[in-house]
């Protein structure tokens, strides 16, 4: 299981590490494949330096070069907190609703709930509700009370509701739903909902 190392001499080897492993990748094969993850690492790695300026700076290079990643909840997470910290309000709170359609149950477990499972088609082992218990205590730790006031004012505002209700509403008709034009135009409106946030 991965850990973040407990110095900051160490964080910061990491950091140069991965970095240097993915910048030789994309120079000898012209992209980064990046099947190991390092990628997502490093939001969590950047996030425990709490070095805002640094991770600014990665965020956008990341959104750059991998602008049709879907991510992994842990990084949302760490990318959505790491935002709302660098007070880029938006696309924090666009970031922490693509976490919450990544995976219902992850908030709800963050904020001290003990969520149900809901029937819906569940698309990857990322919504799975036993997602959360593979989360480094390491990274659980680096969410502050400011962060989680945050995060719990967000999931609680109607906005969010609106997302979630409708996200539910879709992933239930998926579960059942076996026309493919069908199947592709509820999965096109999942797509879009996020696109409706102020």
């Amino acid at each position: 299981m991965f850990t973040i190392s407990d110095t900051e001499k160490k964080i910061k080897s990491r950091i140069s590490s991965y970095k240097s492993a993915m910048k030789k990748e994309k120079k000898l094969h012209g992209f980064i494949s990046d099947g190991a993850g390092k990628r997502y690492l490093l939001f969590w790695l950047y996030l425990a330096l709490n070095d805002l300026d640094k991770f600014a700076e990665y965020v956008d290079w990341y959104n750059e070069e991998f602008s049709d990643d879907i991510g992994e909840p842990g990084q949302i997470l760490c990318c959505a907190v790491g935002l709302n910290r660098l007070n880029r309000a938006s696309a924090a709170k666009n970031a922490l609703a693509n976490l919450m359609t990544t995976n219902l149950y992850l908030i709800p477990q963050l904020l001290g709930d003990s969520p149900s499972k809901i029937d819906i088609w569940h698309s990857s082992n990322y919504a799975d509700i036993s997602y959360f218990d593979e989360l480094p205590e390491d990274l659980i730790s680096l969410i502050t009370d400011q962060d989680l006031a945050w995060i719990k004012e967000c999931h609680d505002s109607f906005e969010f509701r609106r997302i979630r209700d409708r996200y539910i509403e879709i992933y239930r008709a998926l579960d059942n739903e076996r026309d493919i034009e069908s199947r592709k135009k509820l999965l096109n409106e999942s797509r879009s909902l996020l696109d409706s946030m102020s």
